[in-house]
């Protein structure tokens, strides 16, 4: 990691400059190669990657990266592919506050 980034939080942040300075077709590139788990932490990380990844419009690279993980149930007609990642990936129940140990 570059040094100016190393103790830089916020809007100066390496991967605000990312979510920025990069085009979007090679960041949606990039993202088809995570797990879903990834995308739904990466969508927590700025506004900007929440936006981008929460969209509608994204729903292709969510689909590519429920690829990658093999033995997955197939998504239930109810859910959108970001509320099947948090119910898949997230450590908290929706029905109980309590989280999983």
């Amino acid at each position: 990691m570059p040094k100016q980034f190393r103790k830089v939080r916020g809007k100066l942040g390496l991967l605000e400059r990312l979510a920025k300075d990069v085009p979007l077709d090679v960041i949606f590139e990039i993202f088809c190669y995570l797990d879903p788990g990834d995308l739904l932490r990466l969508a927590r990380t700025s506004k900007d990657l929440r936006g981008m990844l929460m969209s509608k419009s994204s729903e292709a690279i969510w689909c590519a990266a429920r690829a990658n993980v093999e033995g997955l149930p197939p998504r239930p007609d109810d859910l959108n592919e970001p509320q099947y990642a948090r119910l898949l990936y997230d450590a908290y129940c929706y029905v109980s506050p309590i989280p999983w140990s």
